[in-house]
């Protein structure tokens, strides 16, 4: 029997090889998905461990501690072994050192040791340290205390005097020798830890980096204490899939050693929030994988299922014989199974290796790696489950045609399809779809158990109910056209209307298509979503923080840096009010908003939202200078003043600290009052007038102002009482005083005040009231928020919008000018900030410098974008575009076995209808570009219906924001361009079996 199917086999080697190829493409995508799994399994890891921050990959183990105990140096570095792991074992004091030169300030460096540091440093000048009397400086400090290498320094150690500000010595100086001058080689590198050794900010040490020296250095040196440290560097290549959990046993062990040691040394240990990460990145893979996987599965076993029944099919006559001739059903069995079975089996052993180096591929395209992919027990099991599906596939195909009559085998009549099997298979189908997609939407564990099933038993559903819905629609207008004596169309028509293998076929199209344009839908909703939001959380292409410095700075500087406005724009947070309710609010340069933000709302763009932002307000800001100014007022008033005085206040535009000058005690009538403004030299903005008493003690008073005066000239006269406002009232605890037209002047009375505190402040009302703010819909702004000094400040939403740059849904914007306009006080910024678009110079950095600002962080947006591209749903979602690739060539090769069969027997029927005068092109008519035509248009819907079951339970991000939620309708062109690809494969396919099929139809 063997021999006899092998002979089968070489007699018809086309359709063997054919079914190989299936089986092993279908194999091939089989072991994909578990063998994507692993392989993302490991890039997820590699990439969350690429971007986390240093102190998740360093241990640190801390402890201040008498001079001389050793007990922690000895013990700690031993608790830390692990392959991978690394530990720098450091000790410091603070010293102080006097230099040679007269005149040089002392300075008060940390005096370091730490483990290997000559490695890690770059010795710009001299040689690093040796022996015991031997120290390195940095180039700054040797120019600070205006040394050279060699020079002979004093070290003694240093103590703080908090009553002084400042660093004093303690005990006897020790003999250095400065034999280097060092730079570090990357002071971000994780064996510096947390320690912040290279700070440039200006403190009392008045210096920027640390002396150091070796072990016995800092032994030599008179002190009590000094601090040692611990710090386990962890090597990126420890972290694996396969050492999670070892890696943090080997951490939590390494603290509890760590925690009976005397003086109870600290361990700061991020890294299980690293592995948290690194967790849940790998589940979501886990589970959006099997998506994709899923479906093409079963498009595997569907494929096996039409190829062999159409293959069978084809052999009826053969069948029909051998039942004739007596030959037993189990006999007929394998002699119709085997030439299936075989092909199927060997083909399988082929896929499982093309599997494997498929998915080297893939990884080595869509993801950066190309490394080894292993043979794990993952696809071994998928592989199992495959080559039994299609053995199970293969059976089933031959079942319709083993079943039947001799009589009817022998007929060699293609039959029309069951009456009751198709319809039964797909209602069950139906059936399926429907309680899968009831658990994924009536469930709360979202794509897992059978609802994982869902989308691919929608698509399937979808396919399998057009096809049976379209069918009967092609016969009829078959017997339209032959009515109309149109014999090409009718003989197409009813070649997919009337054959027993039309509708699966049409089906497999109609599935291939819709997984392909799954596929693209899946990943560009998703890449939309990525984009979205890494623009939204940035705000600008490249984000630079700069050291805090006041709002005015801040703004001339930037200014100063792009006179023009094209490409930078200053931003700023408010502080936060302590009405928790009240969102947190930003406050942006809106004149550059437009050129400069990524603005993500089509409703209200950015141009509107500036112009909303930035109304016209009643009056310039006042600007004076460091000359007298003159006050001309009347007291007309007071009762319970005991200790009042009258007060300016103004902001330096130089950005340094608000000013509030004293013009002393007001005296009742009328007087004129002068004062000098020394911090204004640079000119400064007049921010408020007031009259104050200490603790801010209730009064009554009425106060009439008639002008201010410079330099002889009139500032204002106060006429005009629209320019002037005083404070908003939040409640009755605070009294504030009304504004009316008087003598020429403006009149301030606050009466019965009666135990309230009063704000007696006039300001100019060079910034509208109530304030404008653009916001976030869903934020809830309520009436108020907090300014730059803290008081509160009554807004209004001139407008909303979905998203806010950088402030998301929860958040608003509001003009950074006006808002230190509404504010009494200089104060630093928070979180000042440098927003450039893509017309930055290169130089922008040095530019920026250039401007006095220090550069503390620079952002963009192509590495974060790119590092949300590494996560484990994005990686996930590449596999199914692989999996539409391998559905799409699956179907290919289906048409391809089917057609060729069907060449075969229909080679005679239309030699036949030549021979009767029909035209080859008539004669030739087959339907496949028919089925292909029809399966691309019924394809997308059911891609979308699949989307719309799956598109909220599909994860986008790790951390899952749910701010960002998965569009509906991604953008056309992607999904666009899969659409054309897979309807151009079938349609190849198709063209190309027809050319073959009119070829059949030559004259012998």
């Amino acid at each position: 029997m063997i021999g006899l199917v092998l002979s089968m086999i070489r007699a018809r080697p086309g359709q063997a090889v054919t079914a190989f190829v299936l089986a092993m493409l279908a194999m091939a995508a089989a072991v994909s998905a578990p063998v994507y799994i692993t392989t993302a399994d490991r890039a997820v890891v590699a990439s969350e461990v690429a971007a986390a921050p240093v102190n998740e990959l360093v241990v640190q183990a801390r402890r201040e501690t008498k001079a001389g105990d050793r007990a922690f140096e000895d013990l700690a570095p031993k608790v830390f072994v692990f392959p991978g792991f690394s530990t720098v074992f450091s000790a410091e004091t603070n010293a102080y050192v006097q230099s040679p030169v007269e005149g040089v300030e002392a300075i008060a460096p940390r005096f370091v040791y730490r483990d290997d540091a000559c490695a890690h440093v770059r010795v710009v000048e001299g040689r690093c340290f040796i022996s015991q009397s031997e120290i390195i400086l940095s180039k700054p400090t040797l120019d600070q205390l205006k040394i050279k290498v060699g020079a002979v320094l004093g070290v003694d150690w240093g103590t703080f005097d908090a009553e002084g500000q400042e660093w004093v010595p303690l005990g006897k100086p020790t003999t250095m020798s400065v034999v280097g001058a060092y730079e570090p080689i990357d002071a971000t590198e994780q064996y510096w830890a947390d320690f912040g050794y290279f700070d440039d900010r200006p403190s009392a040490r008045r210096v920027t980096a640390p002396v150091l020296a070796n072990r016995l250095s800092l032994e030599s040196i008179e002190r009590l204490t000094e601090r040692q440290a611990l710090d386990v560097v962890i090597d990126h290549a420890a972290i694996t899939g396969d050492s999670l959990v070892a890696v943090n046993a080997a951490i939590e062990s390494g603290r509890a050693q760590l925690a009976g040691l005397s003086g109870s040394p600290t361990v700061k240990a991020d890294l299980p929030h690293l592995l948290s990460r690194i967790e849940h990145d790998r589940s979501l893979v886990a589970q959006v994988v099997p998506v994709g996987a899923v479906p093409l599965v079963l498009l595997c076993w569907f494929v096996l299922f039409v190829a062999v029944a159409s293959a069978t099919a084809e052999r009826r006559l053969e069948l029909g014989l051998m039942s004739l001739r007596g030959v037993t059903f189990p006999r007929r069995w394998w002699l119709a199974a085997g030439e299936s079975i075989v092909p199927i089996l060997l083909g399988a052993a082929a896929g499982f290796v093309l599997g494997h180096y498929l998915v080297r591929l893939a990884a080595w395209l869509l993801l950066g790696s190309s490394g080894d992919v292993p043979l794990s027990e993952g696809a071994n099991l998928w592989a199992a489950v495959a080559v039994a599906g299609a053995v199970a596939a293969a059976v089933l195909a031959q079942r319709a045609e083993l079943a039947k009559k001799t009589i009817d085998l022998l007929r060699n009549v293609p039959s029309r399809l069951s009456r009751w099997g198709a319809p039964v298979f797909e209602v069950a189908v139906v059936v399926l779809a429907v309680v899968a997609v009831l658990q994924l939407r009536e469930g709360d564990g979202g794509l897992t158990g059978f609802a994982i099933f869902g989308p691919s038993l929608v698509v399937i559903a979808f396919g399998l109910l057009a096809a049976r819905g379209v069918l009967p629609l092609a016969e009829r207008n078959g017997r339209r056209a032959l009515r109309r004596g149109r014999i090409g169309p009718t003989l197409a028509a009813y070649a997919m209307a009337r054959r027993p293998g039309s509708q699966r076929t049409l089906a497999l199209f109609v599935v291939a298509i819709a997984l392909a344009c799954f596929a693209a839908t899946a990943a560009t909703a998703s890449d939309d979503n990525r984009d979205l939001r890494i623009r939204v959380e940035l705000g600008a292409d490249r984000i630079l923080t700069v050291e805090p410095v006041s709002r005015t700075e801040l703004l001339s500087k930037v200014r100063a840096l792009d006179p023009a406005g094209d490409f930078a724009m200053a931003t700023a947070m408010l502080p936060k009010s302590e009405d928790p309710a009240v969102p947190r609010v930003l406050g942006v340069d809106s004149e550059r908003l437009a050129k400069v933000a990524l603005w993500n709302d089509s409703r209200l763009t950015a141009a509107e939202a500036a112009a909303l932002l930035r109304p016209d307000v009643p009056r310039d800001s006042i600007i004076v200078d460091n000359k007298d100014v003159t006050l001309d007022i009347t007291v007309n008033k007071l009762v319970d003043a005991f200790r009042v005085r009258f007060v300016m206040v103004v902001i330096p535009l130089d950005g340094s600290a608000a000013g509030e000058v004293d013009f002393g005690a007001p005296q009742l009538g009328r007087r004129t009052y002068i004062r000098n403004l020394p911090m204004c030299v640079n000119k400064c903005r007049l921010a408020a007038l007031r009259i104050r008493q200490p603790e801010d003690r209730g009064f009554d008073a009425t106060i009439t102002l008639h002008s201010m005066a410079q330099r002889g000239e009139t500032i204002t006269d106060f006429s005009d009482g629209e320019q002037w406002r005083v404070p908003e009232t939040p409640g009755p605890v605070l009294m504030v005083p009304e504004l009316t037209s008087a003598d020429g002047g403006l009149r301030m009375d606050v009466s019965g005040y009666k135990g309230a505190d009063v704000a007696f402040t006039l300001m100019p009302t060079d910034a509208p009231v109530p304030m404008p703010v653009v916001m976030a819909r869903a934020a809830g702004m309520g009436d108020h928020m907090a300014g730059f000094d803290g008081s509160r400040i009554v807004v209004k939403t001139a407008g909303e919008v979905d998203q806010v740059p950088r402030m998301g849904s929860k958040g608003g914007i509001v003009d950074l000018d006006y808002a230190e306009r509404l504010s009494s006080g200089g104060a630093d910024t928070i979180s000042p900030q440098i927003w450039l678009n893509a017309k930055a110079p290169a130089d922008i950095l040095a530019r920026v410098e250039a401007q006095g600002l220090r550069v503390m962080s620079d952002q963009r947006i192509g590495p974060l974008r790119a590092a949300l591209d590494e996560q484990g749903p994005a990686v996930a979602l590449r596999f199914h575009e692989l999996a539409a690739s391998l559905a799409v060539l699956l179907a290919g090769g289906a048409m391809w076995l089917v057609t060729a069969l069907d060449r075969q027997r229909r080679g005679g029927e239309l030699r036949a209808l030549r021979a009767q005068g029909v035209a080859r092109r008539d004669a030739s008519a087959n339907g496949y570009l028919a089925l292909v035509g029809t399966a691309a248009v019924i394809g997308p819907f059911a891609a979308l219906a699949s989307w719309l079951l799956v598109r909220e339970h599909l994860p986008v991000f790790t951390d899952d924001p749910d701010t960002f939620p998965v569009p509906i309708w991604p953008s056309p062109l992607p999904v666009a361009v899969a659409w054309a690809a897979a309807v151009l494969t079938l349609a190849g396919v198709a063209l190309l079996a027809g050319a073959r099929l009119r070829a059949a139809t030559r004259q012998r």
